[in-house]
């Protein structure tokens, strides 16, 4: 069941405070005092669900799109920045403007200055000294909100480096050093990170209620913030008094700071790798997404509330669902062929096609495909793919019998392009994203989708312990570790192990769930990723086949599939500008980032 309660208190929160007031700026003739509120639990938890409900970093780090009015509509940014597909929508401003390298100082993509969020949990955590609440609400409160804290400076912290830390609320009229805070070194904010994980573990909950983060979330977020400051360590270059970048002397403590908190949370906690269907791989990795019934993967979830929901919804499955599917939309991020060849055959040989073979002669789909692991069945769509009792119609042309193509009308009633495959550019990298796609739902609208985000899963916290096994020089451990998310999976297990293997599981397990973009940073290699063209695969029907029954495509890869859009990264974009706006009003912000002003 859905936080009835708690859609019900922000209902009530919504009428009485404006959206990003402050609440407690008000004076206390406004319908409920400051005293109240931090004397009364279901007040202070409602208040502290405002503050999650404006952590809209939460939201826009997940793959899904968001209907609230403050947030974009297309939130396939993580994945279409990457090298894991393409926006589909020439328009798309942030594919057309950072994806091919024009990020500047003037910045204006994915910004999360978080500081009103920073001062509102300050807020609670310091009026909470003085409260009247039992000192087990108190302590949950405050657990809750140092957890929140944490995440704000985490999220900063992977996309500008150091930030000043701020813990107390700052009043207007402190002195100039108080109100003017300089960046902390980047270090300073990850051991400040780790550090509050330690510290409210053991306050909060071992099963926390939907929404709400338990003690097994808070050592997830150490898994991976431990993992980030092991990869600058490792990796990246100290500069600017290591405002950016963090000293190689220390990597090997954050190494074992993950490694240490992923085997906390898979030997102690109630979490396990979701499988609920052992001898169906690919029904199995389909429903750990949709499942949501006492689901043992998730570890920290964000709720979608569907269609008119006060809290959090989207519109995944319209937007990135099969166009002739769908109510509107359909199509808007397309996997690039280099994607779908990162799936490996059941057997565990490589999946990269032979497309001199494959762009000769007509093939169908499954013989192209049908001996991919499950994962591919599972996270992918393409021509043939069989959904809701139909079959996804793919292809972009029509092979005559006289060898002629057509991409238009039709010929003797078979249509010229498929279904799902006409209308201009849409679909037209031949894949589209299955992963979350709930197959219950006929013909979505736009935010009607009430599929729930793991932003923290089982699966994640296995690969995370594998990479500082690696790097802690343990590779049986990783291999071990590796072995049992492709067990689950349903292919081959591995004989040995490597960095770039333990990468390439990585990448395959989570793709899609916004997180290679910064997997690619953290390990200093997104220049070569991404400053690349990166291709497509055309399905053209022959005619004659389909007549006679059994339908096959001549192949054409797409090369260069963005055209003038091909991506681009450059080395500045390892961290994001401060920007101008932000130094001119606090220059002790400064200097900006490497790169910006040269």
């Amino acid at each position: 069941m859905k936080k009835l309660e708690k859609i019900i208190l922000l209902l009530i929160f919504a009428l009485s405070f404006t959206a990003c007031e402050d609440i407690l700026d008000k004076s206390p003739t406004d319908i409920i005092s400051e005293d109240v509120v931090w004397n009364d639990n279901r007040l202070a938890e409602a208040y502290l669900d405002q503050i999650f409900a404006r952590m809209t970093f939460l939201y826009r780090e997940v793959p899904f799109s968001d209907g609230q009015g403050t947030r974009l509509w297309f939130v396939h940014d993580q994945i279409t920045i990457s090298d894991e597909a393409r926006h589909t929508r020439s328009w798309y401003n942030t594919h057309n403007r950072f994806g091919r390298g024009l990020l500047d100082q003037s910045g204006g993509f994915d910004e999360k200055w978080l500081y009103p969020q920073v001062r509102n949990l300050n807020e609670l955590i310091e009026k909470m000294e003085t409260s009247s609440l039992s000192e087990d609400e108190i302590q949950a409160l405050v657990a809750r909100a140092r957890w929140a804290r944490a995440m704000c400076y985490f999220a900063m912290v992977k996309r500008y480096g150091g930030v000043p830390l701020i813990t107390n609320v700052q009043q207007i009229d402190d002195d100039y050093e108080t109100l003017f805070v300089s960046r902390n070194k980047e270090v300073e904010i990850y051991d400040f990170i780790i550090d509050e994980t330690d510290a409210i573990f053991p306050l909060l909950n071992d099963v926390e209620r939907a929404g709400y983060p338990s003690k097994w979330a808070a050592m997830a977020l150490k898994s991976r913030a431990a993992m980030y400051a092991a990869s600058i360590a490792t990796w990246g270059t100290v500069q600017i008094d290591g405002l950016v970048g963090i000293p190689s002397s220390e990597a090997q403590r954050f190494w074992q700071a993950c490694y240490d908190a992923s085997e906390s949370i898979i030997n102690d906690s109630p979490h396990s790798l979701y499988n609920k269907y052992p001898d169906d791989k690919i029904t199995n990795f389909r429903e750990m997404f949709i499942d949501e019934s006492s689901n043992p993967e998730s570890i920290f979830a964000l709720q979608s509330e569907g269609e008119n929901a006060v809290g959090f919804n989207h519109g995944w499955d319209s937007f990135t669902g099969p166009r002739a599917f769908v109510a509107w939309g359909g199509n808007a991020a397309a996997p690039y062929l280099e994607t779908i060849e990162a799936f490996e055959n059941i057997d565990g040989t490589p999946g990269t096609l032979d497309r001199d073979m494959y762009t000769n002669g007509l093939w169908t789909p499954e013989e192209v495909f049908g001996n991919r692991e499950p994962r591919f069945f599972a996270s992918v769509w393409t021509q043939g793919t069989e959904w809701q009792g139909s079959t996804i119609e793919l292809y972009k042309s029509l092979i005559l019998p006289d060898g002629s193509t057509i991409s238009s009308n039709s010929y003797e009633g078979v249509r010229a392009q498929g279904t799902s495959g006409s209308g201009g550019t849409q679909g037209f990298s031949g894949f589209g994203i299955k992963k979350y796609l709930d197959e219950s739902k006929i013909t979505p609208s736009n935010w009607s989708s009430e599929t729930d985000f793991m932003y923290f899963r089982m699966g994640e916290i296995y690969l995370n312990q594998a990479e500082a096994a690696i790097e802690l020089n343990q590779p049986d451990k990783a291999l071990e570790l590796i072995n049992e998310i492709r067990d689950r999976a349903g292919v081959a297990l591995r004989t040995t192990i490597d960095r770039d293997l333990v990468r390439h599981e990585r990448r395959v397990e989570l793709m899609f769930e916004s997180q290679r973009y910064f997997d690619l940073k953290r390990w200093r290699i997104a220049e070569d990723a991404l400053t690349r063209p990166f291709s497509g695969l055309k399905y053209s029907l022959d005619y004659n086949s389909y007549i006679d029954g059994n339908p096959r495509f001549k192949l054409e890869v797409l090369e260069n599939l963005d055209g003038n859009n091909q991506k681009a990264f450059f080395e500045r974009h390892y961290y994001y500008p401060i920007t101008t706006g932000r130094i001119s009003s606090n220059p002790n912000l400064g200097p900006e980032n490497p790169g910006y002003t040269d």
